[in-house]
């Protein structure tokens, strides 16, 4: 688990606080320009954020300027930057200063121009209060002159004047850009310390995170010929076949190309080697974890990275999994939203290779509502009442038509609207199953086992031992006595007294000796006394207790850590022939298909910025590296031409792969889609 290893490399890092005085004196400096900015002065979240780019074969190529690079050498860029942008701000006051000189010495008042706007504009950048979402002066048609002023004198002014602003301007993009640097400069020079964390605490477990393993195989097969590759396999392969390509991450296709061009560019008993490659680039979503779908469009158009240039195309257009009219409208759908690109790829993706031929069977139905406009009723009931409102209503209908339960699949974009939906029809009495209803931690007796634990960690947790009370008492079916029998059980102080109180109750335990054994042991002696060890989610628990336990060498402390940040990873597999509703993420439903779906919440806002980063080019004078990571806003769209073409790349990126979330979520359908 690499976010778990990520989360153990910056606990480490932050421990040593205190013990190097050049890591400890930058982490108290991050802490206070958080605080400053009014944020939680904990700076191990962006630290955790800034150390998944190690983790990102994305990021491969940048990481690597990096490396060597000191903290004091990151403290000096970071000097060096902050005094440029002092000086560039300097500079710019003294420019609109000779901009407003300009219109004094030629005896131009400020109201010669249209509601004074053009020399507010000035003053605004002189008096350092500029706001850059207001209007900027390029052209001599933007300043506007008052028919009574002095025409001529302005005009001859107006050159002079939208030369200083351009440099004015470009100023600022420079400043913008060094300032958008400085914010992400501090966990930066962090980097190189983590990642020693993270070797070290791999090599001391023996381990290596998958990412780590993908770079030390490209790291070793590159430049080397494949009989050399092959000898160290142990195997000579002549026919490769790769599924789902979409989601192949580009180190791992890199990785796989010398082997498959030996194969394909040679014979052995007069039989060439192949390669069969099987994917949809309007399936591709995973490129947080380097699958992207230009990979397999550019491939498909016909750049072959082989000696062989030998290759045949075969569309797959018949649609083998839905009815007619389901077909029908995401022809019609992914045809219309292609015009929302203006990347070529990309459009003509959905223009050109999004349409799909009918089977034999025809019918079905789409049905796309709309829950009520409620912005200005203030009884009405939030939109996430309406629109688990309007799923139950959808379910109901579906089975007034001849569906069962497990017919039906409920797709979300986000976990948090899953968990919404999932609440809400367990309370209708809904049967479901879930990411959710599945969760190890959502078992009563698991979460006994946990509050157990913590109450063998810290006695004085009372939250701990109320909850050992409750589940005790159902268990012992106290009925209307329950409160009771927690605030008697609770009234016992002392741990012994406590031990005594639970022995009249016929449970015999020792905390101190269960304190002294192992992880495991310790679990198992809670399980003989209170659960029934049969129980799948307490099975799944041991597994994961015992991992912890030999592995790890984890104590109930450790295991708490773990539980506390993990709980929510950890589930048991889908029941087989249960009829109930399915409520997963669109990611997870990825491969499958499903007789009736439902997709509420489909209200995305495509136009707002996920919240990462972007690496820059940079001028390596100035900033020591040749490529600079800043946030992923609008303001990157103005820090200059090629600046603004990685901006609106990007957005062309984002946009791709959320209509290919949507591809995947319209597509899942059978025989009925509602939207």
């Amino acid at each position: 688990d690499t976010e778990n290893l990520l989360t153990e490399a910056v606990d480490a890092l932050i421990a040593r606080a205190g013990d190097d005085e050049t890591l400890t004196n930058l982490l108290v400096d991050f802490t206070m320009e958080k605080t400053d900015d009014d944020k939680s002065w904990d700076v191990s979240r962006e630290i955790i954020d800034t150390g998944r780019l190690i983790l990102n074969e994305n990021n491969r190529s940048e990481i690597a300027h990096f490396n060597g690079k000191t903290i004091p050498e990151f403290a000096a860029i970071k000097s060096r930057l902050l005094e440029a942008v002092k000086d560039i701000e300097d500079q710019t006051v003294s420019l609109a200063q000779q901009a407003l000189d300009l219109l004094e010495g030629n005896c131009i008042d400020s109201k010669a121009f249209s509601g004074e706007y053009f020399p507010k504009h000035l003053l605004s950048i002189k008096n350092k209060n500029f706001n850059p979402k207001n209007k900027r002066y390029f052209e001599p048609d933007d300043i506007k002159i008052n028919k009574s002023a002095d025409r001529s004198a302005i005009e001859n002014c107006i050159p002079k004047l939208l030369e200083t602003l351009a440099e004015i301007y470009e100023n600022f993009q420079r400043r913008d850009f060094y300032q958008a640097f400085l914010k992400n400069i501090t966990p930066l020079s962090l980097l190189n310390t983590v990642n020693d964390e993270l070797t070290k605490i791999q090599q001391e477990q023996n381990i290596l995170s998958i990412s780590e393993f993908n770079k030390l195989i490209n790291d070793q097969i590159q430049n080397q010929p494949a009989p050399f590759i092959y000898e160290r396999l142990g195997e000579r392969y002549r026919h490769f076949f790769i599924d789902e390509f979409q989601d192949t991450s580009e180190m791992q296709w890199q990785n796989l190309i010398p082997l498959i061009d030996n194969a394909t560019s040679s014979e052995e008993f007069g039989e060439r080697g192949s390669l069969m490659i099987v994917g949809d680039p309007k399936q591709s979503i995973y490129r947080w974890r380097g699958g992207k779908a230009e990979q397999f469009i550019t491939l498909s158009g016909g750049t072959i990275p082989f000696s062989n240039q030998e290759y045949q195309l075969f569309p797959l257009e018949q649609n083998y999994r839905s009815y007619s009219q389901i077909i029908s409208f995401n022809n019609d759908f992914f045809k219309f939203l292609s015009n929302e690109f203006t990347h070529v790829d990309y459009k003509d993706l959905y223009e050109n290779k999004s349409q799909q031929k009918a089977n034999d069977k025809t019918g079905g139905y789409v049905e796309i509502a709309f829950i009520p406009d409620i912005s200005d009723d203030e009884d009405a009931p939030d939109k996430e009442q309406l629109y688990v409102e309007a799923t139950l209503a959808t379910i109901e209908k579906t089975l007034t038509l001849g569906f069962q339960y497990h017919d039906i699949a409920i797709l979300t974009r986000k976990r948090g609207h899953g968990v919404a939906v999932a609440n809400y029809l367990t309370e209708k009495n809904i049967p479901i199953i879930s990411s959710e209803t599945l969760m190890i931690g959502n078992s009563t007796d698991v979460r006994f086992i946990i509050h157990m634990l913590r109450y063998l960690k810290n006695n004085a947790d009372l939250q701990a031992k109320a909850q050992i009370l409750h589940f005790i008492g159902v268990k012992n079916k106290a009925g209307d006595l329950l409160h009771d029998f927690i605030a008697v059980g609770m009234a016992q102080t002392s741990e012994s007294d406590f031990e005594k109180w639970l022995l009249k109750h016929e449970i015999a335990l020792c905390f101190p000796d269960i304190r002294k054994k192992s992880l495991y042991e310790a679990v198992e002696i809670v399980l003989s006394k209170f659960v029934d060890c049969a129980n799948a989610y307490v099975q799944h628990f041991l597994d994961l207790v015992l991992e912890r336990d030999i592995r790890y060498q984890a104590g109930i402390s450790d295991f708490l850590d773990y539980w506390d940040k993990n709980s929510e990873k950890f589930s048991i597999p889908s029941p087989e022939n249960s009829n109930a509703v399915r409520i997963m993420t669109i990611h997870k439903s990825k491969g499958l298909e499903f007789p009736v779906v439902i997709f509420p919440f489909a209200e995305e806002n495509y136009s707002r910025n996920p919240k990462d980063k972007l690496w820059l080019d940079s001028d390596e004078s100035v900033f020591g590296l040749p490529r600079v990571l800043v946030d992923n806003t609008t303001a990157v769209d103005s820090f200059g031409a090629e600046a603004s073409l990685v901006y609106q790349q990007k957005k062309q990126e984002e946009l791709v792969d959320n209509v290919n979330v949507l591809y995947v979520a319209l597509t899942r359908a059978e025989e009925q889609l509602y939207v």
